[in-house]
C-alpha cells in the first residue's frame, strides 16, 4: 500500500480516538472498562481521560497526519509515534504476564496497538523519498 495512504489511515484513526476522548470521556472510560469508585472524583477522572486519551491522542494524530505528506522525510516522527504504540502494547503484555490473563478485550487491544505501531514503523522505514542529489555529485 502507498505509504502516504497508510499513514493517513493510521493518523486518522489516532485523531478520531483523540477526539472521542475529548468529547466523550465517560464513554471512553466505559470502553476501557474503567469506572469511578467515588462520584466526588468524577471531574478529576473525566479530566484525566480527556488529557490522556483525548489531548495526547489528538496531537499524536495530527502529528502523524502532517508526517503523511512525505513519510520518508518524516521517518523519525513516524517511528516515534509507532514506538509509542508498541510501548503501550509491551506494557499491556507485561501486565498480562504479571497480573494474569486480561481476557479477550485486553488481547484485542494489545493486537490493535501492535498493528498501529507496527504499521507506522514499517511504513516509515519502507517509504522511499525523492532524494535530492548530493552536492558532491556533478
Amino acid at each position: 500500500m502507498n505509504p502516504r495512504i497508510t499513514t493517513i489511515i493510521v493518523g486518522s484513526i489516532i485523531l478520531i480516538l483523540g477526539f472521542a476522548g475529548l468529547v466523550y470521556p465517560d464513554r471512553i472510560m466505559g470502553l476501557l472498562g474503567f469506572s469511578m469508585p467515588n462520584p466526588s472524583h468524577g471531574a478529576a477522572a473525566l479530566g484525566e481521560v480527556r488529557a490522556t486519551y483525548g489531548g495526547l491522542f489528538a496531537v499524536m494524530g495530527v502529528y502523524t497526519l502532517l508526517a503523511a505528506m512525505d513519510p520518508a522525510a518524516h521517518r523519525a516522527r513516524l517511528t516515534f509515534v509507532g514506538l509509542m504504540w508498541l510501548g503501550a502494547c509491551a506494557g499491556r503484555l507485561l501486565g498480562a504476564s504479571i497480573d494474569g490473563n486480561p481476557g479477550l478485550p485486553g488481547w484485542l487491544t494489545a493486537l490493535f496497538e501492535l498493528i498501529m505501531g507496527g504499521t507506522l514503523v514499517a511504513t516509515a522505514w519502507l517509504a522511499t523519498g525523492n532524494a535530492a542529489p548530493s552536492p558532491s555529485q556533478p
